[in-house]
């Protein structure tokens, strides 16, 4: 069973430790595959990609939103979920992780990062498990669901011509 998307049934606080350094692998290889597939998405539509995989992602989502094809809309939505959670991202791409207990001896995880200027508001945070595995929850079936929209929509010219053309 993996400990981090299968809960045995009793009580949450006798499950074992997550490991808070593993999740964070974990969440952010889920958002780099995300972005990899909205890159290569990018990149069949012609955008610009000068400053990244990334720096077409209003007009990619411009262009799913007004498309007649109901899957790119469905694949728009996911995408604004999954850019939603991009703090967190950030957050544990630059963080630090500790294990701390509560006073019921339950394991929470600190997370601490170095501000990027003064103006940086990201904040240093605490998750409890119930938190960490919601995380990850979110963010795989959001990876997964963009990697198979666009791979879906890459396979058909007709419906990727279709998104070209907004």
């Amino acid at each position: 069973m993996n400990e981090l998307t299968a809960l045995p049934a009793g009580n949450a606080v006798a499950v074992a430790v997550l490991d808070p350094h593993r999740w964070m692998g974990l969440v952010l290889d889920h958002f780099a595959r995300a972005e990899q597939a909205l890159g290569k998405l990018t990149i069949a539509l012609d955008l610009p990609i000068t400053n990244g995989s990334l720096t077409s992602l209003a007009e990619l989502r411009r262009r799913l939103a007004q498309s007649d094809i109901a899957k790119s809309r469905l694949l728009e939505k996911r995408i604004a979920r999954w850019s939603d959670n991009r703090p967190v991202r950030h957050l544990l791409a630059h963080a630090t992780v500790t294990t701390l207990f509560d006073t019921d001896h339950a394991p929470v995880y600190g997370t601490r990062h170095l501000p990027r200027d003064r103006s940086d508001v990201t904040s240093d945070r605490v998750w409890t498990n119930a938190e960490c595995r919601e995380v990850l929850r979110q963010v795989s079936n959001d990876s997964r669901s963009i990697c198979d929209q666009v791979r879906n929509l890459l396979a058909s010219p007709a419906n990727l011509e279709k998104v070209r053309k907004g």
